[in-house]
C-alpha cells in the first residue's frame, strides 16, 4: 500500500515517502495537533490482519515508548486508521550509517564515539527487558548530536516470526524497514544474514548477546569499511558465519586500537556463552580506549581521545615496502639460512629526538622514546607488519619503555614512579617510586630490575609492585661508584650489569637475584644484551656479537661485527635491541645533542637565543644579570661540564675540565663564582669555582645523599639544595646548609612525600618548593627558616618556582608548559594572587628531576627557556630481519 501526500492517518498527514521494507513502509508526515515533522511507519496488511500480532504489538509498543534515551530514536504514537495500523516515530533528520559506509570506514574517533552511544542505547534497552535482533548499519541514523538507533525491538517482541498463520518469512522480517536502499557490497547479500548471530540461524532464541554480536558486526565494519562476514550466495555467507573468523581489523586497517580489535574478538564470539554479557561492558571498554589520552583514562596502543592526534608516520621507499613483505613472509613461513634482510625506518622532520628503540621478545613490535617538535616525549609503539607507529596515549612525559617476556606489557619511567601497562588496553598501573629510574629489564619470574642515576646500585621489584631493594652491590673501598644497564638472561634469575670504576674503568657483570655478589666477565664496552647464544655489545660504533653460554655464563669464541655506525656515548649507552626470534634493530650514529637556549618575552614572543645547539641543562643567571652559567653534556665522553657565557657578547667559556659528571651551577651570592655538583666516588659532592682566579675547585660540601643545588639566602649564608640517600629509603627532602657551620645540613621540608627544587624569596623570609602531598605536582611557599605558614600556590600542578627581583611576583611551570605567574604582597602574613599565565613555552625541553628549565631575569620581563631543536639530529632507525643468517657457520 502506497500513501499519498496528503491523506490523514488520524491526525497525522502524509507529506512523502521515507523509505521500505518488508515490514512496511515509512513516510514524513506533519503532526496538525503539536505542530511538528514526524515518521509514520505504516505496517503492511497481511501482518495487522492478525488481532494476536496487533494485541502484541501494542504492548510492546507501550514498552518501546517509555525507552526515554538520547540515542534512541523516541516512539511518540501508536494508531489505527479503518484497515491500517501505524507507529509514529521522532523525525530523525541525517544520514544512516549504512550511507555513510558506502562512503568507507570511519575514523577511529567516530568509529569510538558512534560505537560507545549505540551500546548505550543497546543497555538502556536491554535493561528493560527489550531485545533489538536487527541490529545493522542501516537501522543507525547519524545524526548532528550523535547516533540513533532506529527499530527497536519490534521484530523480536511482537513474536511475528512465530505467529501462525502469518505468513511472514524470516527474510521479509530481516529487510530493512526504514531504508529504500539497504546497505549492499561486492560478495555480499541484501538484508540482515551478516549481522544475525549462530544461534539466531540455527533458530534458537535471541537474547541479549544476539544484540552484542549485531554490534560487533557493526563495529567491524564501521573500523574496516567492509562487512566482517561475506559470501557469494546466502548459503556461503550463513557458512562464513558459522564457522569462520573476519579477517583482523589489524590487517585491513592497521592504525585500529588493538584494545578494539580485542573488543571485537569479544563481541563475535560464536559462543554466546563466550561472548561479552552486556552491552554496558562494551559501553565502559569503548569509552576505556577512547579515553585514553588522559591520565585518568586508559592508554591503549594506537588509539586514544586527543585532541591533537599526534601520528609519526615513517615513511618507507620501495625497498622498505618490500622488506616489509618479507618481513611477513619470514613471520609465517620457515626462516631461510640467507643474507639477513635489512632495511630503515625514517622518521620525519617534525620528530624532535629518537632515543633507544626496543624491539618486543616476539620482534612484533617495536617501542621507543620519541618526541615532536614541541619537545614533548612519549611512548611510540609501531607493529612491524605496519607502516606507521602511534603515540602511546598518557605516555607524556615517559622514557625508556622496556617489554615484558611475554611482550604483552611495557613498562616504563615517568613522574618519578615506574608504570606499566597493557599494550592491548589498559589502565596505567603504578610499579613503585623510582625517583631517579633510568633504564631497566623485565625476567621471566615477574621481576624487574632497574637502575638509577650516578651512584645508584640496580634495584629490582616485583611487576606486580612493591617497594625496591638491591640487587646488586658497590665497593666503595675498590672505587667502584655505581652499577647501570642490567638486562636479564634468560632463565630469568641471573642478568647482566655494568659496574663503574675510577676513571672510565667499567666491567661487564652476571648478578643473580637473591645474592649480592656478582661474576666479572671483562670490560665492557657498552651495556649488553643476550640472544640466540650471542653477547650483543657495542665498541667505538660497531655492533659486535660474541658467542657466549648462558648455562655456564662464559664466552665461547670471538666477537664478530654485525652492524657499523651504530649509535652510542662514553657512558656506555648504545641504541640497539634486539628480540628472541632475531630480529635487530639499531639508530644509527650521530650527535644526540638537541636543545638550545631560546629568549622569550612575557607573551612567549621569541625575541633571541644564547649560543648554538648543545645539551643544556640548568640555566642559571648571575646575580646581575650580565652573565649566564649552565651545564652542557658533550656526547663523545658522555660527562657534562659548567660553561658561562658572557651575554652582552653572546661568548661562552668552558670553566670546569674534570673526568667525572659535572652539573647544575649556582652562582655564588657576589657573583664571583659558581657552586656546581660533581659526582664523587660516594655520592654527589658541591664544589665552587672562583671566575678569573687560578681555576681550581674548591670542595664544599662531602656526603653519601644524591643532591642538587637550588640557590642562597640573600645573605649569602645558607645554600638550599634538595637530596635523596642512596639507601632509596627517603624520598627527597629540601636541606638548608651552612658553610663553615658545625651541624649538619638540616632538613626544612622532610616528610613522605616528595619536596624539591626550593627557591628562597629575595627579602629571605619566605621560601617556595614543589611537593606531592596533594598527589601530583604542586608549588608551595613557606616561610623561612622556620615554618610559621604554608601556603598552596599552584592550582593545577606546577614546579620549577622562583622569584623576581623584587619579590612581588613568583614564577613557575606549569602542567602542559605553562608558564604561569603569581603576584605576590609581602608582609607580616603575605597574600598571593590566583595563577595568571603568561605563555605557552611548548618547546620547552621534557621536565625532569633538575632544578629548572628557565631562568627569568631579574626584572621579570624576559624568560631565557632550554628548547628542543633537534630535528635536524634524528638519525634513521635500521631493522635487521635474521641478524645470525650469514654468521651461523662460526
Amino acid at each position: 500500500m502506497t500513501l499519498a501526500p496528503g491523506i490523514r492517518l488520524g491526525t497525522y498527514e502524509i507529506l512523502g515517502p521515507l523509505g521500505a521494507g518488508g515490514m512496511g513502509e515509512v513516510y514524513r508526515a506533519r503532526d496538525t495537533r503539536l505542530g511538528r515533522d514526524v515518521a509514520v511507519k505504516v505496517l503492511p496488511q497481511h501482518l495487522s490482519a492478525h488481532p494476536e500480532i496487533r494485541t502484541r504489538f501494542e504492548r510492546e509498543a507501550k514498552t518501546l515508548s517509555s525507552l526515554n534515551h538520547p540515542h534512541i530514536c523516541v516512539l511518540h504514537d501508536i494508531g489505527r486508521d479503518g484497515d491500517t495500523d501505524f507507529l509514529v516515530m521522532e523525525l530523525v533528520e541525517g544520514e544512516t550509517l549504512a550511507d555513510r559506509l558506502a562512503k568507507g570506514p570511519l575514523p577511529v574517533p567516530e568509529v569510538l564515539r558512534f560505537g560507545g552511544q549505540i551500546a548505550d542505547a543497546l543497555d538502556r534497552a536491554h535493561r528493560e527487558g527489550v531485545i533489538h535482533r536487527d541490529l545493522k548499519p542501516g537501522n543507525v541514523m547519524l545524526t548532528r548530536s550523535g547516533a540513533k538507533l532506529m527499530d527497536f525491538g519490534l521484530a523480536r517482541e511482537t513474536g511475528l516470526a512465530g505467529a501462525p498463520g502469518s505468513g511472514v518469512s524470516m527474510a521479509a522480517l530481516t529487510a530493512s524497514p526504514t531504508m529504500a536502499q539497504p546497505l549492499t557490497a561486492e560478495g555480499s547479500i541484501v538484508g540482515t544474514y551478516q549481522y544475525m548471530a549462530p544461534e539466531q540461524l540455527e533458530g534458537k532464541e535471541a537474547d541479549e548477546r544476539s544484540d552484542i554480536w549485531g554490534l560487533g558486526c557493526i563495529l567491524y565494519e564501521m573500523a574496516t569499511g567492509q562487512g566482517a562476514f561475506r559470501g557469494k550466495s546466502q548459503a556461503s555467507l550463513i557458512s562464513s558465519i558459522m564457522s569462520s573468523e573476519p579477517q583482523p581489523i589489524s590487517h585491513v586497517s592497521p592504525l585500529t586500537p588493538p584494545g578494539l580489535e580485542r573488543l571485537v574478538r569479544g563481541c563475535l564470539a560464536k559462543d554466546p556463552e563466550e561472548r561479552l554479557r552486556t552491552a554496558h561492558d562494551v559501553k565502559l571498554q569503548l569509552q576505556w580506549i577512547a579515553e585514553g589520552g588522559s591520565q585518568a583514562g586508559v592508554p591503549a596502543v594506537l588509539a586514544g581521545r586527543r585532541r591533537s592526534r599526534e601520528r609519526l608516520a615513517w615513511s618507507l621507499c620501495g625497498v622498505t615496502a618490500l622488506a616489509t613483505v618479507v618481513l611477513l613472509v619470514l613471520r609465517l613461513g620457515p626462516r631461510p639460512a640467507a643474507k639477513p634482510v635489512i632495511f630503515e625506518l625514517t622518521p620525519p622532520a617534525q620528530v624532535g629526538f629518537v632515543d633507544l628503540p626496543r624491539i618486543s621478545p616476539d620482534g612484533r613490535m617495536l617501542a621507543f622514546n620519541a618526541g615532536d617538535s614541541s619537545g614533548t616525549p612519549a611512548i611510540w609503539v609501531r607493529q612491524m607488519n605496519s607502516l606507521q607507529a602511534q603515540k602511546l596515549p598518557g605516555t607524556d612525559g615517559a622514557s625508556r619503555p622496556f617489554w615484558s617476556p611475554d611482550s604483552r606489557f611495557l613498562a616504563y619511567f615517568a613522574g618519578g614512579k615506574l608504570y606499566k601497562i597493557d599494550i592491548a588496553g589498559g589502565p596505567p598501573l603504578t610499579i613503585c617510586d623510582a625517583p631517579r629510574g633510568s633504564d631497566g629489564s623485565w625476567g621471566r619470574g615477574d621481576v624487574i630490575l632497574f637502575d638509577g642515576a650516578t651512584g645508584d646500585t640496580v634495584q629490582r621489584v616485583s611487576a606486580s609492585g612493591g617497594i625496591p631493594a638491591g640487587a646488586t652491590t658497590v665497593n666503595r673501598k675498590a672505587g667502584e661508584t655505581f652499577t647501570a644497564w642490567p638486562q636479564f638472561l634468560p632463565d630469568g634469575k641471573h642478568f647482566l650489569f655494568v659496574c663503574y670504576g675510577p676513571g672510565e674503568r667499567r666491567m661487564l657483570c652476571v648478578g643473580m637475584l637473591g645474592s649480592l655478589q656478582a661474576q666479572t666477565l671483562g670490560p665492557a664496552a657498552s651495556r649488553a644484551e643476550f640472544t640466540l647464544g650471542h653477547m650483543l655489545y657495542v665498541r667505538q660504533g660497531t655492533l659486535l656479537a660474541q658467542p657466549f653460554d648462558a648455562g655456564t655464563r662464559k664466552f665461547r669464541g670471538d666477537p664478530f661485527p654485525v652492524a657499523e655506525n651504530v649509535e652510542f656515548d662514553a657512558i656506555g649507552s648504545a641504541r640497539f635491541s634486539a628480540s628472541t626470534e632475531g630480529t635487530l634493530v639499531y639508530r644509527s650514529g650521530g650527535s644526540v645533542a638537541s636543545r638550545g637556549l631560546t629568549w622569550l618575552d612575557r607573551s612567549g614572543k621569541t625575541i633571541g637565543s644564547v649560543g648554538g645547539l648543545a645539551d643544556y641543562d640548568n640555566p642559571a643567571l648571575s646575580p646581575d644579570g650580565s652573565q649566564l652559567a649552565v651545564g652542557i653534556t658533550d656526547p663523545a665522553r658522555g660527562l657534562g661540564d659548567i660553561w658561562v657565557w658572557d651575554l652582552s657578547r653572546n661568548l661562552g667559556s668552558r670553566v670546569t675540565f674534570a673526568k667525572r659528571d659535572t652539573y647544575d651551577p649556582v652562582w655564588m651570592p657576589d657573583g664571583r663564582g659558581v657552586l656546581f655538583t660533581m659526582e664523587g666516588e660516594s655520592g654527589a659532592d658541591l664544589f665552587v669555582r672562583r671566575l678569573g682566579g687560578p681555576g681550581t675547585d674548591s670542595l664544599l660540601l662531602r656526603s653519601s645523599d644524591q643532591k642538587l643545588a637550588c640557590g642562597w639566602s640573600p645573605d649569602g649564608r645558607v645554600l638550599l639544595y634538595f637530596s635523596r640517600s642512596p639507601s632509596a629509603t627517603r624520598r627527597w627532602d629540601v636541606v638548608a646548609f651552612v658553610p663553615g657551620d658545625s651541624l649538619r645540613p638540616r632538613p626544612l621540608v622532610a616528610t613522605d612525600f616528595n619536596e624539591y627544587q626550593p627557591s628562597i624569596s629575595p627579602d629571605g623570609r619566605l621560601f617556595a618548593y614543589v611537593s606531592w602531598e596533594s598527589g601530583k605536582e604542586e608549588v608551595y611557599v613557606q616561610t623561612f627558616p622556620n615554618s610559621g605558614g604554608k601556603w598552596r600556590i599552584s592550582t593545577d600542578g606546577g614546579r620549577e618556582p622562583s622569584w623576581r627581583r623584587d619579590g612581588r611576583e613568583l614564577f613557575y611551570a606549569g602542567a602542559g608548559k605553562q608558564m604561569l605567574s603569581v603576584k605576590v604582597e609581602p608582609g607580616a602574613t603575605p597574600k598571593f594572587s590566583l595563577p595568571e599565565k603568561l605563555f605557552d613555552a611548548t618547546a620547552m625541553v621534557p621536565e625532569t628531576l633538575n632544578r629548572n628549565r628557565y631562568v627569568a631575569t631579574p626584572d621579570g620581563q624576559r624568560f631565557l627557556v632550554v628548547t628542543s631543536k633537534g630535528a635536524a639530529h634524528v638519525g634513521a632507525t635500521t631493522v635487521v630481519l635474521d641478524w645470525l643468517a650469514q654468521h651461523r657457520k662460526r
